[in-house]
């Protein structure tokens, strides 16, 4: 299969990925009442509780630069998600990818995901993306085991305190760790894996434990109210309503076997191009204890199991993929990247070949395949069509202020695109 460096295509992509998150950040910090904002209010002024480091760091930046906190906010997550892309694109740029690895980057439950759903835009997630992003990045051979051990160590808690759920994606960071480390045995994974991820799985036990009270929560919400004019709803309003029985009970009796039936179509179309690659991949060199002990689609099935916990308790099933999904892709480049994979895959050897054959086809399918489709945010949300074409439709909506202007209300186009599409 032919192999290219997809470094122009992919800084194009980047770029404008980067441009339009910025935009619908700052829209959204304007006008926005979603769960982008409102978890990003939690804080400790009630008392410790979990998500609240964030908060935190909001409101100390508000005060710092005299600015207000859903600008700070704004600056925050800003900050995060570029870094996050363009250290994407530093990671990638000089990958020689074929057809079906460029097919599995460009998924639509990958990076254009927050765009075709903004209410995952700006979520902390992000974050743990980031994080493992920089691990993967520092864990090349060309670094020091060391430092990956250190990130693990003392930023792993961190990250525990701006948002728990990280705790179920710590076995790709574990992973990472064993291989890195040149681990052989058992007995050294156990050993050192409860050194370096002592702290994290601590701080996630002490989060756990120690839940705010009802009379914590108003105080939180009365300083927001008085110091910043800001009210608590939505994440912040649910830190106290939402449990584990009760959104257990509430997601599942609000969802039906089409419902079910349409996210399973879901992970298994949006996950098939890294799934073949994974089947048909495997580790080079059985020199540790992840190498001589697992395949590769294993061992990846064994890092997906964590994260069903999120389906099981949570209704967001949409963002579920889109982490599950954006862990398991960096995960397998980074094994590619540092030739701990082979890289030799066959068209021959897949089935519908001759479509990669045909260049016209292919292409068609892969813009059909990363453009034209995506899972909408909750687990009762049907399909989105026509994603790209959305996104700019949507900003150019925003940015020309379409329904203020006759001309593009007479047009028949978008008279077309109101009635179809929106």
């Amino acid at each position: 299969m032919k192999k290219t460096v997809i470094k122009k295509s992919l800084f194009i992509f980047i770029l404008i990925n980067i441009l339009l998150v910025i935009f619908w950040l700052n829209v959204k910090h304007v006008v926005g009442n979603d769960s982008s904002i409102s978890e990003w209010l939690i804080n400790y002024q009630g008392g410790f509780t979990r998500r609240g480091l964030g908060g935190e760091i909001g409101m100390t930046l508000s005060s710092s630069f005299d600015i207000s906190l859903r600008r700070s906010i704004f600056l925050i997550q800003t900050i995060i998600h570029t870094a996050y892309l363009a250290l994407i694109y530093f990671y990638f740029r000089e990958l020689k990818l074929n057809i079906l690895q460029k097919f599995a980057l460009y998924a639509p439950i990958f990076l254009l995901y927050p765009l075709a759903e903004l209410e995952v835009l700006g979520r902390k997630e992000i974050i743990l993306f980031l994080f493992f992003l920089i691990t993967i990045f520092f864990s090349s051979k060309k670094y020091s085991p060391k430092i990956i051990n250190y990130l693990i160590f003392f930023i792993s808690p961190v990250v525990c305190l701006i948002w728990e759920q990280v705790v179920l994606f710590f076995p790709f960071f574990l992973t990472v760790f064993i291989i890195k480390n040149n681990l052989k045995t058992f007995k050294e994974v156990l050993k050192n894996s409860l050194i370096i991820f002592f702290p994290g799985i601590i701080t996630f036990v002490y989060i756990f434990i120690t839940p705010l009270s009802n009379a914590g929560h108003e105080l939180m919400c009365s300083f927001l109210i008085t110091e910043y004019g800001e009210r608590c709803y939505m994440s912040a309003s649910m830190l106290i309503t939402s449990t584990i029985h009760f959104d257990t009970l509430w997601v599942h009796n609000n969802a039906n076997f089409t419902h079910y039936l349409r996210y399973t179509l879901i992970f298994l179309i949006g996950f098939l191009p890294l799934n073949t690659l994974v089947s048909k991949n495997n580790f080079i060199e059985k020199n540790n204890f992840i190498t001589k002990n697992f395949k590769l689609r294993t061992l990846l099935f064994l890092l997906y199991t964590p994260s069903l916990m999120l389906f099981i308790f949570g209704y967001d099933w949409g963002r579920w993929i889109n982490i599950t999904y954006t862990f398991s892709i960096l995960f397998y480049f980074y094994l590619l990247k540092n030739s701990i994979i082979e890289n030799n895959l066959e068209i021959k050897n897949l089935m519908l070949s001759k479509i990669f054959k045909n260049k016209f086809l292919i292409t068609f399918v892969f813009i059909i395949f990363a453009f034209f489709w995506n899972p909408k945010t909750v687990i009762t949300g049907d399909i989105a069509s026509n994603t790209a074409y959305k996104i700019i439709y949507n900003t150019s909506k925003k940015i020309f202020n379409f329904g203020s202007i006759r001309l593009f209300q007479d047009n028949p186009l978008i008279e077309f695109n109101k009635k179809i599409f929106e």
